[in-house]
This record gives C-alpha cells, structure tokens and sequence, in this order.
C-alpha cells in the first residue's frame, strides 16, 4: 500500500466494534496506530489524518442511530480527503440509519468513504442475542470484503466512486429508555464503574447512581463491574428487556457490506 499510516479508530464500550476494527486493520497485513475514543480524555483531543492515511473507523449502533454523547464522538477526528473504511456494530436488531449517518458524520470533518459495513455482535442489553459473534462465519467474511478492499485501493477510478449505503432522510428519531444502570448493596464503591464510563455519567462520590441526563445506556458499567452490582434492578425493567431479548433471537442477522 501506499498510504502513510492506517489508523484504526474506534468507540466501543462493551467491546464488540473494536473487534470488528481491529479485525479488519490486521487483515490489510500491516501495522496500524490505534486511536481508543471510547475514553473521555481521548475524545477530549484533537486527530488530524493526511490525505494519503487510510482510517477504519467504527461506532456501535444505539436505537438505530450513531451514539449521541456530550461533546459528541468523532467531532475533533479530521481527515484530509483521508480514505476511510466505516463500521456500524449492532446487537442483531437492525442498524437502521446509523451507518448513513456515520458516512455524514465523517465525510463533514473531511474523510471519503471507500467502504462500509453492518455488522453484528452481542447486544449490549441482551447479550444472547448476537453472542459470540464476531464468530468464523463473520471473520470470513470480513477477510474476504477486506480483500476487496485492498484491491479497491489499486483502482484511482473505483475509488472516486460514490458509495451508497442503506439509510434514510432524515435520521429516524434518537431513541431513549426509561431505565438506567445503578449498583445495588454489593457496591463496594471501587469506582471502576466511573473510571471507564464513556459519559461521564457516573459521580466518583456516589457511584452507586447513574446521571440519566448523561447515560447512553451502553452498558459499559455493568460489564465491568466486578462485584456484579450494576444493572437494572426493577422488576418492570427486567421484565421489558425479557421480551426485547425474545424478539432478538428469533432470526441472526448476517453482515452487510457496501463498496
């Protein structure tokens, strides 16, 4: 290849989308520099990409939509007329508008989208749905859109190209629940919850609560909560999510690829 550097960036709380980027950044066959902005103070600055950089960027999908988070996610994320490979992960549901939307996000701050892809792993809520994926059948498929890509990245014409994605004018509207993650007595308050909380949601004083203003429900807290003490601990919350997770599991989505 003749591009400079290949940046894999990423946002990616529970950790299904930095697989997928990681994956695919390996499969070009060559070093890359990796840029986690899942952490606030990395979001905080400000990443410039030339325009003979190559980036692999992707974001987790929430209610259909790329996340909307204070101070946003890729705001100070610049390209050049940088290339870039974009991925939209979602939790076997749909992802909507939300790789549409990343296209828009990155083409504003000046990247040009070279390929795309939907692809699946565990939902953050129901993590039956979509487990254990990215599995061989998704890999395979990624070395193989991969593969396509490196070949893409020879043609000068086949990269002017648009690349039209699936989405719709304007974005279906952001969703939100009702409910947020909070910790239950077997808090013993040792804040790793706080310190790896993307939002800023969590107060290191109290962070047995969850600031429903903040919260993007990503479900980064409970995941990493090592005495198992977050969650969603009302009754009417367990019981929706029950009925999300059956709807989940009766199909498995395949991945979706655009060049």
């Amino acid at each position: 290849m003749t591009d400079k550097n290949i940046y894999a960036v990423y946002f990616s709380p529970t950790g299904g989308t930095k697989k997928y980027v990681l994956a695919a950044a390996a499969m070009l066959g060559e070093k890359y520099k990796e840029i986690d902005l899942t952490d606030l103070d990395k979001r905080r600055k400000s990443y410039t990409l030339g325009e003979n950089d190559l980036a692999i960027i992707g974001a987790p999908v929430y209610f259909g939509r790329v996340a909307q988070i204070e101070n946003g996610i890729f705001d100070r994320l610049k390209g050049k007329g940088t290339k870039v490979i974009l991925f939209s992960v979602y939790g076997n549901r749909d992802y909507d508008d939300a790789l549409l939307e990343l296209k828009q996000i990155t083409s504003e701050n000046g990247f040009k989208t070279i390929g795309a892809a939907a692809v699946v792993a565990p939902h953050s809520f129901c993590e039956k749905a979509g487990f254990g994926r990215p599995n061989g059948k998704d890999l395979s498929a990624l070395a193989d859109f991969m593969g396509k890509i490196k070949l893409k990245l020879t043609d000068e014409r086949a990269l002017d190209k648009e690349v039209f994605i699936k989405g719709h004018y304007p974005f279906k509207p952001y969703g939100k629940i009702p409910f947020y993650p909070t910790a239950d007595g077997k808090c013993d308050k040792c804040r790793i919850c706080f310190q790896i909380c993307p939002a800023n949601a969590i107060n290191a004083a109290n962070p047995r609560n969850t600031d429903p203003d903040k919260c993007i429900s990503c479900m980064a807290c409970v995941k990493a909560c090592p005495q198992k003490a977050r969650g969603f601990h009302s009754v009417k919350a367990k019981m929706i999510f029950k009925m999300f997770e059956r709807k989940l599991l009766k199909t498995n989505k395949e991945a979706e690829f655009f060049l």
